[in-house]
């Protein structure tokens, strides 16, 4: 599918495939946090189903999106993702991940046996209720490492979690798992290409400390409504301080429909 990139430099034709393709660096001595949003003209990332249930939008989803998606999945060392969509993953709503890219792209088949990254990324969960995850079925969906990061001191779900084959990590004294928990904990395991999968809550937790360091992000040139039943890219009290975001590339799909502009932004982050 043919393309337009708009910035950097002059407007140029090329295919879709291959764009966000090695384009997360490989180590930079720290976790680099990486988001993935794809979003409505007016800013929807997902809106309430008939069944009760948030989810992206049917009216905006679309293969070239999931093909991007799917670019920065192979690269990551590490997913980050909260409890609800892991438990959408362990009752099946989800595909393992690796999975459906091999299935669905064969030219990213060898991808990660190529550059010698494990065959499955990890799967790191906030979750304040481990013991949700403990039924091993998100094990049996997803084959590769999982962690679960939690605020709980109750025992006994940490140790039916453990039970599971789930590796758990405990933060002492806290009631919510904050963005410098989940980057000590990255770091201290040496996982540094880190794709945030979860939502906007997990998203403004990230951004209050400052630890995320890039958005990919799809708008779909489409103008979807809805007030309490959606949800935008960050959803939480206002940030203390506003996040620079700086453009670094932006590509423009003008056939569609819908028509799609895809840009990622160096988020401003402070040092660890």
């Amino acid at each position: 599918m043919p393309i337009l990139t708009l910035y950097p430099g002059a407007p140029q034709r090329r295919e879709l495939a291959g764009l966000y393709l090695d384009d997360v660096p490989a180590d930079v001595g720290h976790p680099f946090i990486y988001a993935n949003f794809l979003a409505s003209l007016d800013g929807r990332i997902a809106l309430r189903d008939g069944n009760g249930h948030k989810g992206v939008p049917a009216t905006i989803a679309n293969d070239l999106d999931w093909r991007l998606y799917t670019e920065l999945l192979v690269q990551a060392d590490a997913v980050l993702t909260t409890g609800p969509q892991a438990r959408a993953i362990a009752t099946g709503a989800f595909k393992d991940m690796m999975i459906t890219a091999h299935e669905r792209y064969p030219d990213l088949r060898d991808y990660r046996r190529a550059r010698g990254l494990s065959a499955h990324p990890v799967c790191v969960v906030v979750t304040s209720r481990p013991h949700d995850l403990a039924g091993g079925a998100l094990k049996s969906a997803h084959p590769g490492t999982i962690v679960a990061i939690t605020p709980t001191k109750a025992r006994d779900e940490v140790q039916a979690a453990r039970a599971a084959g789930l590796q758990v990590i405990v933060v002492d004294e806290a009631l919510t798992v904050t963005g410098k928990d989940l980057w000590r904990v990255l770091d201290e395991r040496g996982l540094r290409r880190v794709y945030m999968t979860g939502g906007p809550r997990l998203f403004h937790s990230l951004l209050v400390d400052r630890v995320v360091d890039r958005l990919y992000l799809t708008t779909a040139c489409r103008l979807l409504g809805g007030e309490e039943d959606m949800e935008t890219l960050v959803r939480g009290s206002v940030l203390p301080l506003p996040v620079e975001a700086r453009l670094r590339r932006l590509a423009l799909d003008a056939v569609g429909p819908p028509q799609q502009l895809f840009a990622s932004y160096e988020l401003a982050r402070i040092d660890r």
